[in-house]
This record gives structure tokens, sequence and C-alpha cells, in this order.
């Protein structure tokens, strides 16, 4: 009786996970069309030249964390090694 019983468990468990599968209605098909390209940028009129000087600050931030970050365990890997 308790292997009928698992045998009905496990039977249940499986046609309701595949009846969820393929309840979007498409026979099984879950992926539907690609979605469209993203429309092109919009220009501004700003000046490129501040543009430029903004990207090259935030990049010079970033690299500077970065260095000190490396130095940081430099220092930690010399002290820890002597």
């Amino acid at each position: 009786m308790t292997k009928l019983t698992r045998f009905f468990g496990t039977f249940l468990l499986i046609v309701s996970i595949s009846a969820v599968a393929l309840a979007d209605g498409n026979g099984g098909n879950t992926q539907g069309p690609p979605a469209p390209p993203p429309p092109p940028a919009a220009q501004s009129v700003t000046d490129s030249a501040e543009t430029i000087d903004s990207t090259q600050t935030a990049q010079n931030s970033v690299l500077d964390v970065a260095t000190a970050e490396a130095d940081l365990l430099e220092a930690w890997l010399v002290s820890a090694l002597l």
C-alpha cells in the first residue's frame, strides 16, 4: 500500500508540474518573439569636451580607488609575511 501511495503521489506531482509548464496556452512554447531593438539614443546639445572631461574624471577616481586598494593589500601582505 505504501508503494502505491508513493507512486500515486509521484504521478500527481509530475502531472501538476507538466500542467503548470504547459499552461501558457502556446502548446509549451514558453518563449515569445524577440524584443524589439532599443531606440537610438537622443542627441543632446551639450559640449562634447565637457562630457569627455566628466567621464575622464570619473574614470580617474575609480582608478585612484583601485590603486589605493592595491597599495593597502600590498602593505597588508608584506606585514603578514614579515
